[in-house]
């Protein structure tokens, strides 16, 4: 898809005229948050063991392509976010509602939006483990002093304060 958006905006460039008014439109950046790219549900309860586990989730990848909208002096990123959800065996209910963010950063990582979302993953029949892409499409400001490959585009779960603890603990060896 980005190889795509990327030589259609080269095309659109092409009679742009000589090398002083060529220029290379380049997407954002597009980043799986490391410490963001799991979570793990439990049962209420002190217990942590797979027992106790009522769903776990990462983010598997990320794709993203983009098209630019030179008039309106925007840029749309289209992200597809893969996801994988086990249901474990503490599970109660068919399906999970997992909350991802997206945010965008500019170039000195200064946080300039981040939005939350609420996934619902279903799990038919008896399926324990399932795949989902979930797309999402991001509308980027551009001017004279910003471009699109100014921006970083991160994604992750949201995460309380004990999972963001407990990712990094699982992280460190």
């Amino acid at each position: 898809l980005r190889r795509r958006a990327l030589l259609a905006a080269l095309l659109a460039l092409a009679g742009c005229g000589g090398e002083d008014g060529a220029y290379v439109l380049t997407c954002p950046q597009a980043l799986i948050v490391a410490d963001a790219s799991r979570l793990t549900l439990y049962a209420p309860g002190e217990g942590r063991d797979l027992l106790d586990m009522r769903f776990d989730a990462s983010i598997a990848a990320l794709d993203w392509s983009c098209e630019f909208f030179p008039g309106e002096n925007r840029v749309d990123v289209e992200l597809q976010t893969a996801l994988r959800a086990m249901r474990g065996p503490a599970a109660e209910a068919p399906s999970v509602s997992l909350p991802v963010f997206v945010a965008v950063a500019d170039p000195q990582s200064q946080l300039l939006a981040r939005r939350t979302f609420q996934l619902e993953i279903g799990f038919p029949g008896a399926e324990v483990e399932v795949g989902h892409v979930w797309p999402t499409l991001q509308s980027l400001p551009l001017g004279e002093e910003r471009a699109a490959a100014d921006y970083t585009l991160y994604v992750g779960y949201r995460l309380t304060r004990d999972q963001l603890a407990e990712a990094r603990a699982a992280a460190d060896p």
